[in-house]
């Protein structure tokens, strides 16, 4: 496996206005306003995601499907449309719960996630 695993995250940022590196346009790729980074990692389709706002880097193995690591880009730079076909939020809701069943809720992004959670819960 390589990057090119990858392509999909790549091109879903792509179209969310996130700007790639010159060098590697692809496999890098930044938010301009939040300055949330997403790269590809290693050769198996690892990728993280750097938080540099709140000092926090989140690890994605290449197990984790492209639709949660897209999931979390978005959320991360504040771009998660709310008018999102109500399925797909479904099954992201469901692999998260999946996600944090199988532990891997103990990343330094899971307390950010809560409080954005629970900050557009109470805005409600």
């Amino acid at each position: 496996m390589t990057w090119n695993s990858r392509i999909g995250v790549a091109e879903a940022l792509d179209a969310a206005g996130w700007t790639g590196d010159t060098l590697d346009p692809r496999g890098m790729l930044k938010h301009p306003d939040s300055k949330a980074v997403w790269a590809v990692v290693n050769e198996t389709g690892g990728c993280a995601l750097d938080l540099p706002t709140v000092g926090a880097t989140v690890p994605f193995p290449a197990k984790i499907p492209d639709s949660v690591v897209i999931a979390a880009c978005l959320a991360a730079a504040g771009q998660l449309d709310p008018n999102q076909d109500r399925v797909e939020l479904e099954e992201r809701t469901a692999w998260l719960g999946c996600l944090e069943s199988a532990g891997l809720d103990n990343w330094p992004g899971v307390d950010v996630a809560r409080e954005i959670r629970n900050e557009r819960e109470a805005s409600r």
